[in-house]
């Protein structure tokens, strides 16, 4: 996971011919080995104009695994050594006592988001409802990440599970929400809590509550980024096509890592129509922020 992947060649060339914008919705500093610097070379590689930068904080993080402190306080370092290319976010964890007032005085700052919202706690927790209502009144969208336990590691879960996210959606229906993870993009397909690996490669079946939920509330977005969101595209082909075809205008374009393997999906083999790609790689992202 660490090793610095190149930018696809003939996708750089392909993006510097159409002059195409594209805002990357997922994305760390100082995470695998990049720091600000790096990350800028890797959005000029890529032809990312610019990146919302997340933090991940948990009060529980030395009992989780995989988990990596990622601060407010590197974030906006990053975004004021590059005010114009990062755009800075902060999703303190709820259960702080504190956490109404550190997030209305980073907001005070210049933040634009909240998130990455990453807690081992269920995603209707109430603490966390609060601070969805807060975010409706300051005006943040809120980017989650959601991970269900699973048999090969049980502990390895965070703001489980679909239906709360439902009763979330309906009670803070004025907080846009923007949805990442393999715990939400596995539901793409009807058979999900049937399916016990991370990544399901099976044809999508009928049924898939994302899609359900996308249909249903205005409220809810979706990000692509990382492998989840990929495999989720491209473990059916003809299905991930139609996907992004119906639903495009809710659809976010993210990496969550330092490769081209998402834009080589969208720009290769002319799969879709400029109003989609400008759509997914840049006009979504630009109407849930204001600069």
């Amino acid at each position: 996971m660490n090793k610095d992947y190149n930018v696809n060649t003939k996708i750089k060339d392909k993006i510097a011919s159409t002059e195409r914008k594209i805002i990357d919705c997922h994305q760390h500093v100082n995470f695998h080995g990049y720091d600000a610097d790096k990350l800028i070379n890797h959005m000029n590689n890529l032809g990312a104009e610019k990146s919302w930068l997340l933090t991940w904080e948990s009060i529980d993080g030395s009992l989780e695994p995989r988990y990596q402190h990622l601060s407010i306080e590197d974030v906006w370092m990053a975004h004021e050594k590059y005010p114009d290319r990062f755009i800075p976010f902060y999703a303190p964890d709820p259960r702080r006592e504190d956490v109404e007032e550190r997030l209305k005085k980073w907001v005070k700052k210049g933040i634009k988001g909240y998130g990455e919202h990453k807690v081992r706690i269920r995603i209707d927790n109430p603490d966390s409802i609060r601070i969805y209502n807060l975010c409706s009144e300051l005006k943040l969208p809120v980017l989650f990440h959601m991970d269900v336990s699973l048999p090969t590691n049980p502990r390895f879960w965070y703001n489980m599970d679909m239906d709360g996210l439902e009763k979330v959606l309906k009670e803070c229906h004025k907080t846009t929400f923007i949805a990442h993870g393999p715990g939400w993009w596995r539901y793409i397909s009807g058979d999900a809590e049937k399916v016990k690996e991370y990544y399901p490669k099976d044809d999508v079946k009928e049924g898939g509550k994302v899609i359900k939920l996308l249909e249903k509330y205005p409220n809810l977005y979706g990000d692509i980024s990382a492998y989840s969101g990929l495999n989720a595209l491209t473990r059916d082909e003809e299905f991930g096509v139609d996907f992004i075809n119906k639903f495009y205008k809710k659809l976010l374009y993210g990496t969550d890592y330092h490769d081209s393997k998402h834009l080589e999906y969208f720009l290769k083999g002319n799969k879709f129509s400029d109003k989609v790609l400008d759509s997914i790689l840049w006009n979504n992202a630009e109407t849930l922020i204001k600069y």
